[in-house]
């Protein structure tokens, strides 16, 4: 029997990079596609038996720290954060035995990295709700996130569109290109698969080796 996975934030494109998988039945759910809305629990369908979430909404906001307003830590973190904590509050209750749950982090989280103050303190609260969750799901449901350098992807666009900025990008990582969806979907799916029943409480860096090498 295939698992039922939810996908928050379906039309993220490493989301699309999921559809084609026979292992799994995903639901798909975008605030692009009818009236979701991750920050209002009213809009949330009655969803049972799910195996797996995937949480894909997330920000790229790169600005300098004096630059930064209210607004946007208090946007940045209701994305990425509480938008996250809303689903796992709704869905805890309808998660099978030996689910597992995905998050997406970044490399900022843990890699000084400047003009990321507002996301890098998002992400690295996710990875901090990953281990804790893990802790206390355990036996019964498994928590991981993946932390990825840049991907080639439509919220990444403004930066990458910058011929200069991109080959810096490009000649700064080990192996010398941009991460793909397929980079990142290859790992969702191992961790949603049983194959990865060992896992949990790990945040996995996908990132051409980026946070750990310098060559």
């Amino acid at each position: 029997m295939k698992k039922k996975i939810l996908i928050i934030g379906a039309n993220s494109d490493i989301a699309k990079s999921l559809m084609f998988n026979d292992e799994f039945n995903y639901i798909k759910l975008s605030s692009q596609t009818s009236n979701f809305n991750t920050l209002d629990k009213n809009t949330y369908p009655k969803i049972e038996n799910i195996d797996g979430i995937v949480y894909f909404p997330g920000s790229i906001n790169l600005k300098p720290f004096n630059s930064l307003k209210s607004d946007d830590l208090s946007n940045d973190y209701s994305i990425n954060v509480m938008g996250l904590i809303n689903i796992l509050q709704y869905y805890y209750s309808h998660l099978n035995k030996n689910s597992s749950l995905v998050f997406i982090s970044s490399i900022a989280a843990t890699v000084g990295l400047k003009f990321h103050a507002s996301i890098s303190m998002c992400k690295a609260a996710i990875e901090s709700l990953t281990r804790t969750l893990a802790a206390e799901f355990s036996p019964t449901i498994r928590v991981n996130c993946i932390a990825p350098s840049i991907i080639e992807t439509k919220l990444s666009n403004r930066i990458l569109r910058n011929e200069t900025t991109k080959n810096k990008i490009i000649n700064d990582n080990p192996m010398k290109r941009i991460g793909q969806t397929d980079d990142v979907a290859h790992v969702i799916e191992f961790l949603l698969s049983d194959k990865s029943s060992w896992i949990t409480g790990q945040s996995i860096h996908v990132d051409g080796g980026l946070s750990n090498l310098k060559i």
